[in-house]
């Protein structure tokens, strides 16, 4: 069995960052750890997602109080028991949210979320979507986290007004691309394909470095040409503070947190 270090591990040919476990404070993280070991005990199918996952696959840290679990349908009812069981209560009557989708509930201060299912409803979580990537450990608890491609799958979708997932999708390309998958997350998308494309777009004119180590066929398949080698001198970071003039959201925040 391999042996994980407390900062960082390598995971199916990948960095997984393990540090942001240390930056949750100690009550906080006491409500996650007793879900997720009350959960395995439960027998009951998880992976960490959320601003966790993104934190492991980019080293990215976002801190929003609340920790995301996915699982299958069928058990968000009893996800729902163990964590109304524990003292926290649902969040609905003060923030609404798509039953149908998740369960959310607070202490009144840290949130844990359980979901099910894309808010667009557009797949429920599988197997693959809780397994296969693998699992890490961190502060002596061990649990599977959501792929890298599952969680671009799902982020791709969320493009609103109030919020939008791409910056994080662009963090996925950047630290992870080399590595990930890409026919796997060409066949999740399916006709979507073009939604991969768009963001492709603008992640070759953000950082054409960076691009250039994508597999070339990737380009062909999602119809974008690829972008050529920068010659006009231009940094990432220069680029990224056109969009929004915050640069910490991109690959130039590099692993800040390790």
């Amino acid at each position: 069995m391999t042996t994980f270090s407390p900062d960082s591990v390598t995971m199916h040919g990948s960095k997984a960052w393990t540090g942001w476990a240390d930056l949750i404070p100690e009550q906080r993280w006491a409500i996650y750890r007793t879900v997720i070991e009350q959960a395995t005990t439960r027998n009951l199918p998880f992976a960490l997602g959320g601003a966790f996952a993104t934190a492991t696959h980019t080293g990215r840290w976002r801190d929003t109080k609340d920790m995301d679990l996915y699982t299958l349908p069928p058990h968000g009812e009893a996800f729902k028991r163990l964590i109304e069981g524990i003292g926290l209560h649902d969040i609905y009557e003060e923030l609404p949210y798509p039953r149908d989708v998740l369960y959310r509930a607070t202490d009144g201060d840290t949130i844990v979320e359980v979901i099910w299912r894309m808010h667009n409803r557009h797949a429920d979580v599988d197997l693959p979507w809780l397994t296969g990537w693998g699992q890490i450990e961190v502060r002596g608890i061990r649990f599977f986290v959501a792929p890298p491609e599952e969680m671009m799958w799902a982020k791709l979708y969320v493009f609103h007004r109030d919020r939008c997932d791409w910056t994080d999708v662009l963090n996925y390309v950047y630290f992870c691309g080399p590595g990930l998958d890409w026919q796997h997350l060409l066949d999740r998308l399916g006709p979507n394909v073009p939604l991969l494309g768009g963001l492709l777009c603008v992640f070759g004119w953000l950082s054409p470095t960076r691009a250039a180590m994508l597999p070339e066929w990737l380009w062909d398949r999602c119809g974008v040409r690829r972008p050529a080698a920068d010659s006009a001198g231009v940094s990432e970071q220069t680029r990224a503070a056109l969009l929004g003039g915050n640069s910490e959201w991109f690959g130039v925040q590099r692993r800040a947190a390790r």
